[in-house]
């Protein structure tokens, strides 16, 4: 059963977007630069084409890219991140009126909620972020456009895929088990995939990593063709457990539900990642005696409902 929000949250968010739409129209007028106001808006009717299936939140369409580009050509950088601010609005006003938000589960539509509530209430993070192509302003237009949706501790991608070539990335031998694991999830797109977002961290731990979960497990309602979730880190290396017992809970809780764990590559982005908040890690690279590697890890559809059936959350 749906649980409908009370409108009230909505229609005041609504109104401190159109405020803000308010004093960015003024900005522009000020400055003479109105075109890119209507660019704006035609920037996000762009999106409103299906992607392509498994494109995942960074694709644009090549309409926003030329769009964006002209301003940009027009306007310089700072002009450029204005037009962006005011469609990542756009988009969010959009959002807010539109079905497809009060058709998010519950607990889903308040995590949703609570991240419009953020980017309103102190929009300058936000603006900063306003940088095509950058993984902050992509996952901050693709919340306020639907494209991502919120899930606890992380953001869900509801549109991404798997790369063929992890097929071969642990040798030969491992061929014929990922093979028979593809097999078995139907195909390689598309997936939900999980994404921490740094304008988000209060809840990366374990509860909220376990809410993400039962997001998930709830979201597969409203996509059906969405084949399980999927995300990658150096985190899902089983070493991690051992060297940073804290952080073993994001393999170990999926894996215990049914889900599987895949060696990618050992990579600058694991690399760097792995070693940016702990000194212990760092000193055990710095050694020699640990080689952080990039993981992927797929949980079946099937799987990870199950598994928040059993933790009594779907």
């Amino acid at each position: 059963m749906r649980v409908m929000i009370h409108p009230d949250p909505i229609a005041r968010l609504l109104a401190s977007v159109a405020d803000l739409l308010a004093a960015a129209r003024a900005r522009h007028e000020a400055v003479g630069t109105e075109a890119a106001l209507q660019a704006a808006t035609r920037f996000v009717d762009s999106f409103d084409a299906p992607p392509p299936v498994g494109a995942g939140f960074k694709y644009l369409p090549p309409e926003a890219r030329a769009l964006h580009a002209d301003v940009l050509g027009r306007n310089g950088q700072e002009g450029a991140a204005a037009f962006l601010f005011v469609a990542l609005l756009v988009a969010l006003e959009r959002s807010l009126a539109s079905p497809r938000l009060q058709q998010l589960p519950a607990r889903v539509l308040a995590h949703q909620l609570r991240h419009y509530e953020r980017m309103v209430s102190d929009p300058e993070p936000t603006m900063r972020a306003c940088v095509l192509d950058s993984d902050l302003f992509l996952k901050e237009f693709g919340l306020a456009s639907l494209r991502m949706v919120a899930a606890g501790s992380n953001l869900v991608d509801v549109n991404s895929g798997v790369g063929r070539s992890l097929l071969w990335k642990n040798g030969l031998r491992d061929l014929p088990r990922r093979l028979a694991i593809f097999a078995r999830l139907g195909g390689f797109r598309p997936f939900f995939e999980i994404h921490a977002h740094k304008f988000h961290m209060a809840e990366f731990n374990e509860a909220g990593r376990n809410e993400c979960y039962r997001c998930c497990a709830e979201l597969y309602a409203l996509h059906p063709e969405v084949r399980g979730m999927m995300a990658g880190s150096w985190f899902y290396d089983p070493v991690v457990a051992r060297i940073s017992p804290r952080l073993a809970y994001l393999r170990e809780v999926p894996e215990r539900g049914g889900a599987h764990v895949l060696f990618d590559s050992f990579n600058e982005e694991a690399a760097g990642n792995a070693v940016a908040a702990s000194a212990t890690r760092r000193k055990l690279v710095e050694s020699g005696q640990y080689r952080p590697a990039g993981y992927v890890l797929l949980w079946p559809r099937a799987h990870q409902i199950a598994w928040a059936r059993a933790e009594g959350a779907a």
